[in-house]
């Protein structure tokens, strides 16, 4: 080791030049023996003698080692900075980790809460299609079911036609062999009695003359005593003239009372049947009739009904308001003393027009008669009188008469200005009816149902002074209308007692799918779609109504829908409708 010298006397303060020898390296020199050179380890030895031999040897150690002592806590520090990066990298790596950690962490429950929502989607698609299989192997085996049904009832029909004509067949050969039988009795009998008469002709013979004899004898006598007397009364009346003429009188009398009490009661009939009975076009009323007042245990509650009947009945919410203010006006018109106000229910067939008129006619406490048009046309040349009947028997209404005539396009339609439209007794029967609806009245009220209202006659609709239109049922009242016909056919008890057991998938959203399925049904349709259940149910034996049989019955239903004679009803209307506007 060799310390440079740091003062700066020129004796001895120059530090000697320690010049490192010179090697001769490989690849430098093409000389690969090795030279030596010595003069540089001479310089050294000379400056370290001359170092040796200065005065500030001693000065130059110390100040080299307290060099080297500052060095060496320049170098601590240094560690201990080195030191302090490094556990701050050690820090910021193990944060670096932790977090990489909590982001694996997060990762993996995010995969975790991913797979067992697919996992659990999975396991609800399996349960769906284990349901559906399970409910499409319910309703193949009620379709097996039901086809073993079928076929049992066919076999059984046939065992028993089979039977029944094996019974027929014995029953056959036994009548004919009885008839063989009886015939060879006859015959043994006929020929027994053949040869007994042979034998006994003359016997007989004597004894019918005998009896001849004595008839004739007996008859005789009895003619002989009759026309004695009555020849002596004839002779003793014609020679007593007081006598003759009172018979002549009391025969005359006689004769005369007996015609007269029999005109008489004739009279007295029509009068009684005119104040008491219904004219013959009403088919229901609820006036006093003598014929029937003794077999109407009711007739003395009649006019006490709720007056809020059109719960029964489920109309579109404008319509149903319309006609409750209308009918509260008609029902209090009486008591007002107001004339009564004319109505037109029209629309599709099944919508509910009939329906509505004839719960207002029992359910309004007025007296009320029901007819129908078609019964008019029947009448023939009789039809204006008893459409006089039957306004002059409306007019004696005390209370108040409401008139329902069902089908009225039957004999008011339009046609009076052509020969070929309308015949003579159907024309006259409208001038009848326009008669005695052309003023206003307090008398009765007349209420008119048609299918189609622009086949009335135009007289006809100025005699109304409110005219309801009835549409097809929207989706909200196809619901109700289900449901009330559920309740009515299916979840009430039936005449018999037997009570139907219905699935709990028949709830009201099944419900609302029929609603939205059955577009286009009319009233009377849903009410059939009901009782279709309660038919399907009975006739399958299972006293059940399962979600699949309703679905097979809807489905059914909905596949034979165009030929519903409603549907094709509505729709010979509307082609009617859509001719009257072409002509017009």
């Amino acid at each position: 080791m060799f310390f440079p010298s740091v003062g700066g006397s020129s004796t001895g303060g120059a530090a000697p030049n320690m010049a490192s020898p010179k090697l001769n390296l490989p690849g430098k020199d093409d000389d690969i023996t090795g030279k030596f050179d010595p003069t540089a380890l001479e310089r050294g030895a000379k400056a370290l003698k001359e170092l040796d031999s200065s005065p500030n040897a001693a000065k130059a150690f110390e100040v080299t080692k307290l060099q080297e002592q500052t060095k060496q806590k320049q170098l601590q520090k240094e560690m201990e900075e080195l030191a302090t990066v490094r556990m701050r990298a050690q820090a910021d790596h193990a944060r670096a980790e932790a977090e990489e950690r909590r982001k694996t962490i997060n990762h993996a429950q995010e995969q975790e809460r991913v797979t067992a929502q697919y996992r659990a989607q999975l396991e609800a698609e399996a349960y769906q299609k284990k349901l559906q299989d399970q409910q499409k192997q319910n309703e193949v085996w009620l379709e097996q079911q039901h086809q073993q049904f079928l076929r049992q009832q066919e076999l059984r029909k046939r065992q028993e036609q089979e039977l029944l004509e094996m019974r027929r067949q014995q029953m056959r050969e036994e009548k004919a062999l009885e008839r063989e039988v009886m015939r060879e009795r006859i015959q043994e009998e006929t020929k027994g009695r053949i040869k007994q008469e042979r034998e006994n002709v003359d016997i007989h013979l004597r004894e019918m003359r005998a009896k001849a004899a004595e008839f004739r004898k007996t008859r005789m006598e009895t003619l002989q005593t009759v026309f004695s007397g009555v020849g002596n009364a004839f002779n003793e009346l014609m020679s007593d003239r007081s006598r003759l003429a009172t018979l002549v009188g009391s025969l005359t009398m006689l004769a005369c009372g007996v015609y007269g009490a029999r005109t008489g009661a004739h009279l007295v009939g029509k009068y009684w049947e005119s104040r008491l009975g219904k004219p013959p076009l009403v088919r229901e009323t609820s006036r006093w009739v003598f014929s029937k007042s003794f077999f109407n245990p009711l007739r003395f509650i009649r006019g006490k009904q709720k007056k809020d009947f059109q719960e029964k009945i489920v109309l579109e919410e404008e319509l149903a308001e319309r006609l409750q203010w209308t009918t509260n006006s008609l029902i209090s018109s009486k008591a007002n003393g107001t004339p009564f106000r004319h109505m037109l229910l029209y629309g599709a067939p099944g919508t509910g027009k009939t329906l509505f008129a004839r719960t207002l006619a029992r359910e309004s406490g007025m007296d009320y008669a029901i007819m129908t048009g078609g019964d008019v046309s029947p009448l023939g040349i009789d039809a204006p009188n008893e459409i006089n009947k039957l306004f002059s028997w409306a007019n004696k209404s005390r209370r108040g008469l409401l008139l329902f005539i069902d089908e009225a396009d039957a004999f008011l339609r339009q046609g009076r200005g052509t020969a070929s439209g309308m015949s003579e007794d159907m024309r006259n029967a409208l001038s009848a009816f326009l008669h005695h609806t052309g003023t206003e009245n307090d008398k009765f009220c007349v209420i008119l149902a048609t299918n189609c209202r622009e086949i009335l006659d135009q007289a006809v609709l100025d005699r109304v002074d409110e005219q309801f239109e009835f549409p097809l049922p929207a989706v909200e009242e196809r619901k109700r209308m289900l449901k009330q016909f559920l309740d009515e056919y299916i979840y009430c008890t039936t005449r018999t007692g037997k009570k139907i057991a219905v699935d709990e998938k028949i709830d009201d959203a099944f419900v609302q799918e029929m609603a939205e399925k059955t577009e286009g049904f009319s009233g009377r349709q849903l009410a059939k779609l009901a009782i279709a259940f309660q038919a399907a149910v009975f006739g399958s034996g299972t006293n059940t109504l399962t979600r699949g049989m309703a679905e097979t019955v809807l489905a059914w239903k909905l596949a034979h829908f165009d030929q519903d004679i409603d549907t094709i009803e509505r729709r010979a209307r509307d082609q009617k409708l859509s001719d009257a506007r072409a002509e017009a």
